[in-house]
């Protein structure tokens, strides 16, 4: 796994440019809705390019696909064949993203009981109305239907990507059997979203598959140029172009997932822009980025509603992010605990995936065939 994974406070096993990557989808989501609750209006350029701040999301899916891709994508590359292992990825899956999500239900619930209790409004991102038991328990099982009251606005995004983690491994060995059966999967999904069977999974579908592509690019060292810097500003032009100029719900656009897919391959394929990202204070801010995501739209909305200015209300939620970091997502991503869990999770699905009929693991690539041993001869 790419995620932090940290001994003694140093990371290891990372690729810092991705930290980097992390680190700038999360800022442009903080811009983003530090504009919102700000009362700026959504039009004008200044305006403009802080609402494309929403699409730092787009972001966040691509990485996903690649850095749940890469591990096993790296294996194959090195050895020629690679075993996936369904009960170990669960595993981990839940132990990285479970654990901090639920803290952070928790937060928000007894944010929300003291602000009522001390007659106090929640912030806009919260819900208005009564938050039932059921709303919780409904967004603790990643479930997003319309009639759920999410804690925080920003939670939309946790149950697509849980549901991602259920195709994933089928994606992956679709695209290492067959890229061309691959690419027709992504381009299915995308089709259905102009149809009557369109939901946000089909379309964030190939965003998360380009992922693996990107990953496949910078593990088999595919050089490609000036091309992906080149396709990243034309395509960022476009999305700017087709971008609606109403409001500041966030816009599903394909173009802002190709953009952020030319903008990984970017980052991969050039030294400079790479040595850019890999800066410390980015990687920094890469680290806590699934923390700061998950508490900051929250405080910075309430923070901007008390009339602080927006710097200081966005300084708020990146502050607390990091403080959500250090304690309820950093005992998840190392130590004695993330062993013991992840453990414990990998033991029960090795029994349970069984019994639904699923293999535990399969083979990506060919397995290579045994050498006969050498026959002697008497002469």
């Amino acid at each position: 796994m790419l995620m932090a994974e940290m001994r003694n406070g140093s990371p290891r096993h990372r690729i810092a440019y991705v930290d980097g990557l992390r680190a700038v989808a999360v800022l442009l989501v903080v811009a983003f809705h530090t504009a919102k609750y700000s009362g700026m209006a959504p039009e004008g350029p200044v305006a403009t390019l802080l609402r494309a701040g929403s699409h730092g999301v787009d972001l966040f899916f691509v990485l996903s696909g690649f850095c749940l891709s890469y591990p096993t994508l790296a294996r194959l590359q090195r050895d020629g064949f690679a075993t996936f292992d369904v009960a170990r990825f669960a595993a981990h899956r839940i132990v990285r993203i479970v654990p901090p999500y639920y803290l952070a239900i928790a937060f928000f619930v007894v944010f929300a009981l003291l602000l009522r209790a001390a007659h106090v409004a929640l912030p806009a991102p919260m819900p208005q109305g009564a938050i039932s038991p059921a709303d919780v328990a409904m967004q603790a099982l990643f479930l997003d239907g319309p009639q759920v009251k999410m804690l925080n606005g920003s939670f939309w995004t946790l149950p697509v990507e849980f549901r991602w983690y259920f195709v994933f491994p089928i994606v992956l060995w679709v695209w290492t059997k067959s890229p061309k059966a691959f690419a027709l999967i992504a381009a299915g999904a995308a089709m259905l979203f102009a149809t009557r069977g369109a939901n946000v999974d089909a379309f964030v579908l190939p965003a998360f598959m380009s992922g693996i592509v990107a990953a496949a690019i910078h593990v088999r060292q595919i050089r490609l140029g000036w091309w992906p810097a080149a396709a990243c500003i034309v395509l960022l032009g476009t999305a700017f172009v087709t971008m609606p100029q109403t409001d500041w719900t966030y816009d599903f656009n394909p173009f802002w997932y190709l953009a952020s897919f030319a903008f990984v391959i970017a980052a991969g394929g050039s030294a400079g822009l790479s040595a850019l990202l890999s800066l410390r204070s980015l990687t920094i801010v890469g680290f806590a980025s699934y923390s700061i995501y998950l508490v900051h739209e929250p405080l910075i909305a309430f923070a901007q509603e008390r009339g602080l200015n927006p710097l200081t209300a966005a300084a708020i939620g990146i502050a607390v992010g990091f403080a959500f970091w250090a304690v309820a997502e950093r005992p998840f991503v190392e130590g004695r605990l993330r062993k013991r869990l992840l453990s414990e999770f990998e033991d029960a699905f090795v029994r349970w995936i069984p019994r639904v009929g699923l293999p535990r693991s399969y083979l990506v690539g060919s397995q290579p065939q045994p050498q006969p041993a050498p026959v002697a001869v008497v002469s």
